[in-house]
């Protein structure tokens, strides 16, 4: 009965500090920003943008959404926005983007800046 036991104690004690080392697959970054943002990321700027080059990117963590901030090396105009006419759709240089929490999709908030010139500014894409 014994030497039934070592080897079973054994294996019980081999599966338990596995358990423990293993990280759980949804563990959050030190940052706070989920995994799945880059992926949503791509998809918004390919479907949104029509893929422009992106010269530096900011990662905003909120309660209930992460706010995705673009600086584009031109400046950029949405692809996906209605106006009368292509003269009048939104565009800029900067673009900030909100993504829900629990769905991962954009929340429909679109904001520019730096339209003309600096105005408005990158700080008030920034901003929270």
């Amino acid at each position: 009965m014994r030497r039934c036991v070592a080897p079973l104690l054994m294996l019980l004690m081999l599966l338990v500090s596995g358990l423990v080392v293993v990280p759980p697959g949804g563990a959050k970054p030190h940052d706070g920003i989920p995994a799945w943002v880059a992926a949503a990321e791509q998809r918004t700027l390919a479907h949104v943008f029509g893929s422009p080059a992106v010269v530096a990117d900011w990662n905003i963590p909120e309660r209930s959404k992460i706010v995705v901030v673009w600086e584009f090396q031109w400046v950029t105009i949405c692809r996906t926005c209605s106006a009368p006419s292509n003269a009048t759709r939104p565009r800029g240089r900067v673009a900030r983007v909100s993504f829900d929490r629990r769905t991962h999709r954009p929340t429909g908030e679109l904001r520019f800046c730096e339209v003309r010139g600096i105005t408005p500014p990158l700080s008030a894409c920034l901003a929270r």
